[in-house]
């Protein structure tokens, strides 16, 4: 295969437990794909403002997707080449619902999270999340007095919803609630998490326009993930691959399935798929 553009999710399969850094291994084979005029772009769920320096200081890493596709950005210049937000018939639906059962939730908008405050107390006390992941959050995460009010001031730029920390009971319940919402689709990265995009928002959809762009064809392209979120960019790809840690749904649409992330999954993918 002709492998021209390598994209890459980023929790679960590109970063280590710490959700900043990459191997020292990782670093060198994205730096040898580049080298070779491959463009290397990271595909994840994560908002712009969120995406770690570690990944972004790569020299020619230009291109990103994020939000789980609803943006395309050109890192060298900062601007947005491709967007499908959320709409603000459903921001005010599902923001109304969120606020009527006091849950809490991440507005993604301009490539930055804003949340209440309480959220970010809320998650310090949870003894289930590691002290990295709290740290994370909140050194990337902005502080708004009132979600419901911010959301509905900015409805129409909005790339994201993201709700974590659900009860299974909440997580069933509002699944079913927001299924039943015809402009969005619903998605998640991690256990009891949320993730409500724009009905026509995925990673392969975002993808297509930066190829469009590029002059690229799905055949060109090599993708690696571990979620459900990443689903549809293995579908579009002409060679996807999982992680060895992905859900057994990722493992099924994958063409190959390669080490877990902490076992530099992706690094062994493409030395042996590209780098050969």
């Amino acid at each position: 295969m002709n492998i021209k553009l390598i994209a890459l999710d980023m929790d679960g399969t590109t970063l280590l437990n710490d959700y900043m850094s990459i191997s020292q291994r990782t670093r060198k084979v994205l730096e040898e794909a580049i080298a070779r005029g491959i463009h290397v772009v990271p595909s994840t769920g994560r908002i712009l403002g969120q995406l770690p320096e570690s990944v972004t200081s790569i020299p020619g890493i230009n291109y990103a997707v994020t939000s789980n596709g609803a943006v395309v950005t050109n890192l060298n210049s900062n601007e947005v080449i491709s967007s499908n937000y959320l709409g603000a018939g459903s921001v005010k639906k599902i923001i109304t619902t969120l606020s009527r059962r006091k849950l809490f939730c991440e507005i993604y908008h301009q490539g930055q999270s804003y949340g209440e405050m309480r959220y970010f107390e809320m998650i310090g006390e949870r003894n289930d999340l590691s002290k990295d992941l709290i740290a994370f959050i909140r050194s990337k995460a902005k502080e708004v007095e009132n979600v419901l009010d911010f959301a509905i001031e900015h409805a129409s730029e909005i790339e994201k919803i993201n709700i974590p920390l659900l009860s299974d009971k909440n997580l069933r319940v509002l699944w079913q609630k927001f299924s039943q919402i015809h402009g969005v689709t619903l998605t998640k990265a991690i256990v009891n998490n949320i993730e409500v995009n724009h009905r026509s928002v995925n990673k392969g959809a975002g993808l297509k326009q930066l190829c469009r762009i590029l002059k690229l064809e799905p055949t060109n392209v090599m993708a690696i993930g571990d979620s459900d979120n990443d689903l549809r960019m293995l579908q579009f790809a002409g060679l996807g691959v999982a992680m060895g840690n992905a859900s057994a749904d990722v493992k099924a649409v994958a063409n190959h399935v390669t080490l877990p992330f902490d076992e530099d999954g992706v690094a062994n993918a493409i030395e042996k798929f590209v780098l050969v």
